[in-house]
C-alpha cells in the first residue's frame, strides 16, 4: 500500500514540476515560447513518426500484425512536417489545449477535495478551493478573455506555475491524509 501511495505521489508531482518549469519558459519569453514548443512537438513527432515505421519493417510479422506502426508512422511524419512547415496552426491551438490540461487538472483537485472532505479532513475546503482557482484559469484561457497574445502566454504561464505548485500541495498533503485514512479503516 506504502508503494502505492508513493508512486501516486510522484506520478502527481513530476508533471507539475514540468508544468512548472513550462509555465517559467512561458513568462519570461512570452513570444518565442510558442514558437519553441511547436518546434519540440514537431521534432518529437518527427521521432516518433520514424520510430513507428522502423518497428513496423524491423519487427517480427507476428507481432507487428495489424498494429497499424506504418500508419501511425505516417500519420506522426505528416504531422511533425505540418508543424514544422505551418507553425500558426499549432500556435493557435496551443492555448486551447493548456486550457483543457488546467482543467483537468483543477477537476482532479475539486475530486481529491471532495474525497478530503468525506474522509472527514478538516482542511479539505483548501483543495477546493484551490481546484476552484485552476479551472477559473482554465476558462479564462479556454474562452480566450485576454487578447493580447504576448498576455494571453504569460497568463497562461502564471496558470501553469500556480497549477504546479497547487499539485505539489495537493500530492505531498493529501498523500499523507490517504495514508492515515487507509491505516485507520483498513487495517
Amino acid at each position: 500500500m506504502k508503494k502505492t501511495l508513493k508512486e501516486l505521489k510522484w506520478n502527481m508531482i513530476i508533471p507539475a514540476v514540468l508544468s512548472i518549469v513550462l509555465g517559467i519558459i512561458l513568462i519570461i519569453f512570452p513570444d518565442t515560447s510558442m514558437r519553441f514548443i511547436v518546434n519540440i512537438i514537431a521534432i518529437g513527432m518527427l521521432i516518433a513518426g520514424v520510430a513507428d515505421i522502423v518497428r513496423y519493417f524491423t519487427f517480427d510479422l507476428r507481432v507487428s500484425l495489424y498494429r497499424n506502426d506504418f500508419l501511425y508512422g505516417v500519420i506522426m511524419l505528416s504531422l511533425g512536417l505540418l508543424f514544422i512547415l505551418n507553425p500558426s496552426i499549432i500556435i493557435s491551438l496551443i492555448p486551447f489545449i493548456l486550457a483543457i490540461y488546467l482543467l483537468i487538472s483543477g477537476f482532479i483537485k475539486l475530486q481529491d477535495g471532495i474525497d478530503a472532505y468525506r474522509m472527514k479532513y478538516e482542511k479539505s475546503t483548501i483543495y477546493i478551493i484551490l481546484a476552484l482557482v485552476s479551472i477559473v484559469f482554465g476558462l479564462v484561457i479556454m474562452f480566450n478573455l485576454i487578447e493580447a497574445a504576448s498576455m494571453l502566454f504569460i497568463f497562461i504561464g502564471i496558470g501553469l506555475i500556480y497549477t504546479g505548485i497547487s499539485d505539489i500541495y495537493t500530492a505531498v498533503y493529501l498523500s499523507s491524509k490517504l495514508e492515515k485514512f487507509y491505516n485507520d479503516n483498513l487495517l
